[in-house]
């Protein structure tokens, strides 16, 4: 080996500098021994150095190695890779007074030879030394520098090794070192104290204060707990650097730490500490570093920190700090990180902050912050993080933010912010933005194209907006891009066929879009997708089977579309799918066994399309599997028992609403764990067999509408008891008690017999009883006509209601005088079934309604009976009736208002005579009479006689259309064949510009109430949706205006077919 020597050593001292990693010698060891044969040179203490500068190292005789210890003074072997124990031939080395072994891999115990009061200087530190720290240290009186950092040493630190007089620098940290501090003496003369990243614990001693020379004080990462001595810095008053954090503190911050003047670091983040944060923060006027978060603290931030013109970071996060932002932190010309997040700061951004042109990180998400984003922010030139989500933002975006050219990370997400997103935004950053983040807020318009010109965008996060145009084909050209959420907005058209390969995305959400079309095979290429959700869209087509190639897809989100064709069996590729959800649909076919193969599936929801054949029968290997949803198709055959294999089963079993017949199979007792089972609407059929006794976990269990026969197992019993309707359909099932049941369900077969016979006999009576009712109705129906037919007149308060509020001298003869013998100038709406009048009484000159009906050409019991039942605060009350000469007079409140019609077709709206902009929530208390060239058509109206509320539903969308564009339902400016809700879709599809369309009114408000206005035409176009099935409910509809009207985000995507 090579030996380097120093040529300016003193006499009598050898000093090895950092031998070289090719060195021969394994061990240290090894070495010494070689290198004290090399040191058998007659050397006195007034010789020097030879002047050769490099010798080979020969052996001599080891008996010659004792007689060199003496002359070594000093030992550097730092930074090499020595491995083995430390020799403990050192200790034989009576002058050695330097010793560094750092940055090696030695092992083993400190040997306790090495201590002597000649030691000066020892490293030991970086290495994978293990053990106690010997008490032999005590030794060591003149020791000045200890370092046994980064080790694995373990127990108490020695008591002795604090009382060392002239030990300045101590690093014992990154160790395993237990124990409580001992005491410091008063002649404490430490300067630098590292004792971080161990396993202390204790209150931190009072007696810290005598090391008044203590500049460094560093022990993180400890279990220390309790109070902070105040004690401790009335004496540490060269105290530079306090490092704290991460342990069990408590109480307040003492008072005299502010009295630090020399303190440049302070961080006492991760503890449990409480009390504000003093104005005298302000003394500490050197600090540079402020780290207090993730404690207790309450109160505002103190102004006084606006003079601390050396601060450069600075950390108040996850406490419970209130008020507002003070404006004198723009005064931290030096600030480069600024971590406000989690607490409670509320009120506005100071326009002052933007003054921080060094500023590199603004933090101040999580908190109550309102009013908008400062237009000045763009002074922040050298910004590179801006995260502000989740507060109570408004406003616009603001311009200023695209001269934000270092900016790689923006989370403006969960505010309430309008408008577009600037178009520029991210064209000007270099080396671009990395991640930008606007879900949950109200912007609308285009998807900026430049987001991702840097390349460099890994997370685009857009959802839970009404952003609309098509989906952005930039993004299939990003290559940096990971992930992509643009669920929730208005986003239409098809996704583009033309996308590029992208193998780097690997999460894109665009559920609950306006999307059409089919799903492109291009996303097959992906290959580093694990998260795919098209869900809530209006896709069509089949699933293309090029999704199989994507090896390391976890979650298949395709529910609520227009799907169809089947399954391909190629997704049975997708080896790591956790998640499968092909939903409401109308996907037809046998379920492939293909996806039950999944070993790491949990969730496999199939329900709600035409599916049908019978299920497979390899379950078995979905290990994982705890939530299976085949209900509502047409799948047919019997229960296969691999499922009663699937003991991860825990959450739900849905078979309902299918052909499935046979018997209930008793492996099923294999899923104790599951707690919904869904039977219903099937054709099983046998008794239930009695091992399902064992299925214990069950909270919810539906066997309605089977052949089922025979008891019901007492743990079904329990869950059945609150849902009386989930056991019925089946006449022969036996609903017994706990005792005797074998007699007791004998004895209920044969009451079932008795009460068959007599139920027999009770219809036949019944139905006698009925064919004398009828000719008795006819009889009185023919003698009430005839003497109906013979009168002249009839006043009306004679054959009127039951209504107190009809004055009692309104007579039919008083109605024809004031109608002038029913004069179409009197007339206020015409009908289907008949024509409507106003009248008026002639004594109270009270305002009537009186509907006119030709008994002739409608069923006039009918709409007296509907009108008599109807009890409803928003529909006008029947005041009484008459029928005279062959025509039926109904007699309602009067309106005032006019008709719906006159409200949303006159000359100036409603919404254009007030500064507010009004908005319609119902159509209540008008009298909707709409001509045929006007009224809306619903469409399953012309091919089926099966009305439903779902016609209603298509009605208003329709009303909220007019409303929105002020046009007809069937306007004249239309094209030919269209009527205005395929007007709207066709406008959507070709203008970028929502409101380009709209009422012209609607372009002057302001940017909440255009967003409101995007909300209200997106509920129209659920609402006019051809397909009723997907139309929401009213209910939905009521429950979205709620939501919207109280400035809460909403939007309605029930696509049930229940009713409100």
């Amino acid at each position: 080996m090579v030996l380097f020597f120093e040529s300016k050593l003193k006499p009598s001292q050898f000093f090895i500098k950092k031998l070289q990693k090719t060195t021969k010698f394994d061990t240290l060891n090894s070495f010494l021994y070689g290198f004290c044969h090399f040191l058998l040179l007659p050397i006195r203490s007034s010789a020097g150095i030879p002047t050769v500068s490099r010798m080979a190292v020969e052996n001599h005789q080891q008996k010659a190695v004792a007689a060199s210890h003496k002359h070594l003074l000093s030992l550097d072997l730092s930074i090499n890779n020595f491995t083995g124990g430390i020799p403990q031939l050192l200790g034989n080395c009576s002058r050695l007074s330097t010793i560094l072994l750092n940055d090696n891999g030695l092992q083993g115990s400190i040997p306790a030879q090495i201590f002597s009061k000649q030691l000066l200087e020892l490293n030991l530190g970086t290495n994978l030394l293990w053990g106690t720290i010997p008490s032999e240290v005590r030794l060591c009186r003149n020791l000045e520098y200890l370092g046994l950092y980064n080790n694995f040493l373990s127990g108490e630190i020695p008591r002795e090794l604090f009382s060392l007089p002239k030990l300045k620098f101590l690093y014992l940290n990154t160790n395993n070192l237990t124990g409580t501090l001992p005491n410091f003496p008063p002649s404490c003369a430490i300067s630098d104290l590292w004792i971080h990243e161990n396993a202390l614990s204790g209150s931190l001693p009072h007696s810290l204060g005598n090391c008044r020379n203590l500049t460094m004080f560093f022990a993180s990462y400890n279990n220390f707990g309790g109070i902070i001595p105040p004690e401790i810095f009335k004496g540490l008053v060269q105290l530079e650097f306090l490092y704290l954090d991460s342990n069990k503190l408590e109480g307040q911050i003492p008072e005299t730490l502010w009295g630090l003047g020399e303190l440049k670091e302070l961080v006492l983040s991760g503890n449990m500490l409480n009390g504000r944060i003093p104005e005298r923060i302000a003394q500490c006027h050197q600090l540079a570093v402020l780290s207090l978060s993730t404690n207790n603290l309450v109160g505002q931030i103190p102004p006084s920190i606006g003079s601390l013109k050396d601060l450069y970071f600075v950390s108040l996060s996850d406490n419970m700090l209130q008020g507002s932002l003070p404006p004198e932190v723009g005064n931290c010309s030096s600030l480069v990180e600024l971590r406000l997040q989690n607490n409670l700061i509320e009120g506005r951004i100071p326009s002052e902050v933007c003054k921080l042109e060094n500023l590199e990180v603004f933090h101040l998400f999580n908190n109550h912050i309102k009013g908008r984003i400062p237009q000045q922010i763009g002074r922040m030139s050298n910004l590179v993080e801006l995260a502000l989500y989740n507060n109570s933002l408004t406003g616009r975006i603001p311009s200023g933010i695209t001269h934000l050219k270092k900016l790689t990370f923006l989370s403006l997400a969960d505010n309430n912010l309008t408008g577009e997103v600037p178009s520029e935004i991210g064209r000007n950053n270099s080396p671009g933005l990395v991640k930008l983040d606007l879900t949950g807020n109200r912007l609308y318009g285009l998807i900026p194209s430049y987001i991702c010109s840097g390349n460099s965008l890994s997370v685009l996060a857009l959802g839970n907006n009404s952003f609309n145009g098509t989906f952005p084909v930039e993004l299939g050209k990003c290559s940096s891009l990971r992930r992509v959420i643009l669920s929730y907005n208005l986003l239409q058209g098809s996704i583009p066929a033309e996308l590029d390969k992208n193998p780097g995305i690997s999460f894109l959400d665009a559920r609950g879009n306006l999307l059409e079309g089919s799903i492109p095979p291009v996303v097959g290429s992906w290959s580093n997708l694990s998260m795919l959700d098209l869900s809530e869209n209006r896709l069509s087509g089949s699933i293309p089977p090029e999704l199989g190639m994507l090896g390391n897809l976890q979650m298949l989100l395709l529910s609520s579309n227009r799907l169809n064709g089947s399954i391909p069996p190629e997704l049975g590729y997708c080896s790591q799918m956790i998640k499968m959800d092909l939903s409401k649909n109308s996907l037809r076919g046998n379920i492939p066994s293909e996806i039950t193969s999944f070993v790491a599936l949990q969730n496999l929801l199939l329900q709600d399309n035409n599916l049908s054949g019978v299920i497979p029968d390899s379950f078995s290997s979905l290990e994982s599997l705890f939530d299976l949803q085949l209900g509502n198709n047409m799948l047919e055959g019997s229960i296969p028992c691999s499922l009663g294999k699937l003991h991860q089963l825990n959450s739900v079993l849905n078979l309902s609403h299918n052909m499935l017949s046979g018997e209930i199979p008793r492996c099923l007792s294999g899923l104790d764990k599951l707690q919904i089972l869904d039977l219903s609407s099937n054709n099983f059929s046998g008794t239930i067999p009695p091992e399902l006794n064992s299925m214990v976990s069950l909270s919810f269990v539906n066997i309605s509408f089977n052949h089922l026969s025979g008891k019901i197992p007492d743990a079904w019993m329990k869950s059945m008891a609150s849902s009386p309707g989930s056991y019925l359909g089946n006449p022969e099932l036996c609903l017994q008690g706990n005792a005797d049941r074998d007699s007791y369900c004998g004895e209920a077969k044969n009451s079932h017999t008795k009460g068959l016979v007599l139920v027999g006999i009770i219809l036949t009576v019944a139905f006698f009883i009925a064919l004398l009712c009828a000719a008795i109705y006819i009889t009185l129906d023919h003698r009430l006509r005839q003497q109906l037919s013979s009168q002249t007149r009839s006043p009306l308060h004679e054959c009127r209601s039951k209504t107190e509020d009809l004055p009692e001298d309104l007579k039919l003869e008083d109605i024809i005088k004031a109608t002038e013998g029913w004069n179409d100038r009197y007339v206020i709406g015409r009908g289907k079934h008949g024509t409507v009048y106003r009248t008026e009484t002639e004594n109270s000159r009270r305002n009537w309604a009186v509907k006119k009906v030709d008994l002739s050409e409608t069923n006039f019991s009918i709409e007296m009976r509907t009108l008599s039942l109807v009890r409803h605060r928003n529909v006008v009350r029947m005041a009484g009736y008459c029928i005279k000469d062959g025509y039926g007079f109904i007699v309602t409140e009067y309106m005032e208002g006019g008709t719906l019609f006159d409200v949303l077709h006159w000359r100036k709206p409603l919404h254009t005579n007030f500064p507010t902009p009004l908005i319609y929530k119902t159509d209540h208390q008008k009298l909707t009479s709409l001509n045929s060239l006007s009224s809306p058509r619903v469409p399953e109206n012309g091919h089926s006689t099966r009305l439903t509320e779902k016609c209603d539903v298509y009605s208003y969308g329709v009303i909220l259309l007019e409303l929105l564009c002020r046009k007809l339902p069937v306007d004249p400016s239309f094209e030919e064949g269209l009527d205005i809700a395929s007007w709207t879709r066709k406008n959507l599809q070709e203008n970028n510009e929502c409101c380009s369309f709209l009422d012209v009114e609607i372009g002057s408000w302001n940017v909440d109430e255009q967003w409101k206005a995007l909300k209200l035409l997106e509920l129209a176009l659920d609402c006019t949706e051809l397909e009723p099935g997907i139309r929401p409910s009213m209910r939905d509809v009521v429950g979205y205006l709620i939501k919207l009207n109280d400035k809460q985000e909403g939007t309605v995507h029930t696509r049930d077919n229940s009713g409100s």
